[in-house]
């Protein structure tokens, strides 16, 4: 028995990974300058480029992933292509749209999410 790909064949996984990699940049993010700020450092400069190096992977795979669901999935954002049919290909061109949508929302959620390490430059 074959199994399919995990972003592949029309799973939802395409969908879910963009919000998932910026929690976890989040999280990241944020623990990292609490740390840095707990231990009384004083100067965030050093964490700040751990912080922009985490967001350049996370954009990277966010990137990826937006990729993927426009060759696989013919995501593009036009607005007079009609995807309310029901048939399997409008399904899945259906989950490239949203995939790539989610992608650019999620985009600006980290470059957001590190805003703050890049301005403030004291705890």
């Amino acid at each position: 028995m074959t199994y399919p790909r995990i972003i592949d064949d029309g799973s939802v996984w395409i969908v879910i990974m963009p919000p998932v990699i910026w929690a976890g940049h989040f999280l990241a993010a944020y623990w990292i300058a609490a740390v840095w700020c707990a231990r009384g450092m004083g100067v965030l400069a050093p964490a700040a480029w751990a912080i922009l190096a985490l967001t350049l992977i996370a954009l990277a795979a966010i990137g990826w992933i937006a990729r993927i669901a426009t060759v696989r999935y013919e995501g593009l954002l036009r607005h007079e292509a009609s995807i309310a049919d029901d048939r399997e290909r409008s399904r899945e061109r259906f989950l490239g749209h949203v995939a790539l949508l989610l992608c650019a929302l999620n985009a600006v959620a980290v470059i957001f999410t590190a805003a703050p390490s890049l301005v403030f430059g004291q705890c």
